[in-house]
């Protein structure tokens, strides 16, 4: 049998125009594929045919392929971009009715594991589906290079961040590692970048979304920060991105972003030679290798939302940014693990492959069906604001994509500290726009969070103290440093 989609008649649905920006890419990618291996094409939601007549269905997005009608034909392949958990409870109604042979493309190993959670028994063809780099990043400028066209000093550290501004991205704890680099280091020239746009209508977990803006505009003034950072609208040029994200000295990136299942920024950071510092969430996980090509911060579920280990980053990038060799180092690190898994050439053999085993599996007569799948619930308390599909109806899911859990009470680093807070009336609210979590706290939990201003390790209390720390890292009013 042909190891090849050459001359296969693949229907297609949902290749249309795409709200998410990356997923507008990511089709690109896909259909570039799928053309250059020689399948053809045929868009089901412009030209229906009898089902019958085609080798495989692929479902890019929406939810057309997933209805009834579809059930029996040729394999159905189901591309989820994140939907994992933005649409847990949608795969539990469906995914039951998906065949041995059908398919999911996943991006990284966390969408994996939910798939093997949901599905007990029988499971459908996994397709993991790494996405590539785009040519224009693998032929950036050096840095010092990339500096002087941006006319900035070959000395001068620079800092990135590049993403959608949105509280989930952190921002606001981007320029508090600018701020924290400032002091540190008073008579060193820093440079800050920023690229994106605000999207103050974001759909998902809007719990200060709206007001974000100000509040950047008020921490700036705040940390004194106008003369070093600077924004630029996320619609530059390829070529102009590509040189920008080869200017910066490190990427910062601490996202808690639900469906970050993958991450472009990451990897096309890394074909420019840029080491990434991140959150050990999502697709980061399996992108950036901790120590070699950046660092990745720890992250936990807390009843007030996702916390990471801020401390261990700031601690990351003195060391870096005090070793020349050790960032020469990451930089060529960077280059070579980018060239060995984020090659467009690795996408297309991974994307062929995928959809040849579910063709095979087909013609195997793999029918069964999955059947009933496991449910994913929320059982834990919530304490953000109230606000539609809220972090209540994602926190069980997303203990997936974090990197450790607290249930077993094993510190995480050996010091505790306590997050930025304010006092309102008789609540504790955390001072974070992303996780506003808010709380009325005893006495005693109020006095540990006062004692608790700079990290101190975990140990030096005694039993009683150190439960009523765990409850506040359960709440997300303590984190690990």
């Amino acid at each position: 049998m042909s190891q090849s989609i050459n001359n296969i008649k693949i229907g297609v649905s949902g290749m249309g125009e795409q709200f998410w920006v990356s997923v507008g890419k990511t089709k690109h990618f896909y259909l570039s594929a799928l053309i250059q291996s020689g399948a053809t094409l045929v868009n089901l939601d412009q030209e229906p045919v009898p089902i019958d007549t085609l080798d495989l269905l692929l479902n890019f997005s929406g939810n057309r392929l997933w209805q009834a009608e579809f059930q029996s034909g040729p394999p159905r392949v189901m591309a989820l971009h994140g939907g994992a958990t933005l649409d847990t409870a949608f795969l539990q109604t469906h995914l039951p009715k998906l065949r041995a042979c059908d398919g999911i493309i996943v991006n990284c190993q966390s969408d994996i594991d939910v798939i093997h959670a949901l599905c007990p028994n029988i499971k459908p063809q996994i397709i993991f589906l790494p996405l590539p780099v785009s040519d224009v990043f693998w032929q950036a400028p050096d840095k010092q290079s990339a500096k002087a066209q941006l006319d900035i000093a070959s000395s001068t550290w620079v800092l990135g961040h590049v993403a959608r501004l949105l509280p989930q991205k952190n921002l606001h704890r981007f320029l508090e590692y600018v701020k924290d680099l400032k002091a540190a280091f008073p008579e060193q020239a820093i440079q800050a970048i920023v690229i994106g746009n605000y999207w103050v209508d974001y759909p998902v977990l809007p719990y200060m979304t709206e007001q974000y803006p100000d509040y950047i505009q008020r921490l700036i003034t705040y940390y004194d920060l106008h003369d070093i950072v600077t924004f630029s609208a996320g619609n530059l040029t390829d070529d102009m991105l590509a040189t920008s994200i080869s200017a910066m000295d490190v990427l910062i990136h601490p996202t808690n972003s639900l469906d970050e299942n993958f991450g472009y920024i990451a990897i096309e950071a890394m074909a420019a030679g840029t080491p990434v510092l991140g959150c050990r969430y999502g697709g980061l996980k399996d992108t950036v290798v901790d120590n070699e090509t950046g660092k990745l911060m720890s992250t936990w579920v807390t009843h007030g939302g996702i916390r990471f280990n801020y401390q261990s980053g700031f601690d990351w990038l003195t060391d870096v940014f005090n070793d020349h060799e050790r960032h020469s180092q990451l930089i060529e690190n960077c280059k070579a693990h980018a060239a060995k898994h984020y090659r467009y050439g690795h996408f297309v053999t991974r994307l062929e492959s995928g959809l040849i085993n579910c063709i095979n599996a087909y013609n195997r007569a793999d029918l069964a069906q999955v059947g009933q799948c496991e449910s994913i619930t929320n059982h834990v308390p919530c304490l953000l604001p109230p606000v539609e599909l809220g972090f209540e109806n994602y926190s069980s899911v997303a203990q997936f994509y974090v990197s450790h859990t607290l249930e077993a009470q094993h510190p995480l680093s050996p010091k505790v500290t306590a997050v930025d807070y304010l006092e309102q009336d008789h609540w504790t609210i955390v001072n974070d726009p992303c996780w506003p979590a808010e709380k009325i706290l005893s006495v005693e939990q109020k006095h540990i969070l006062n004692e608790l201003s700079s990290p101190i390790e975990l140990a030096r209390f005694d039993p009683s103290t150190q439960a009523h720390i765990w409850q506040l890292l359960a709440d997300g009013f303590v984190v690990f440093a």
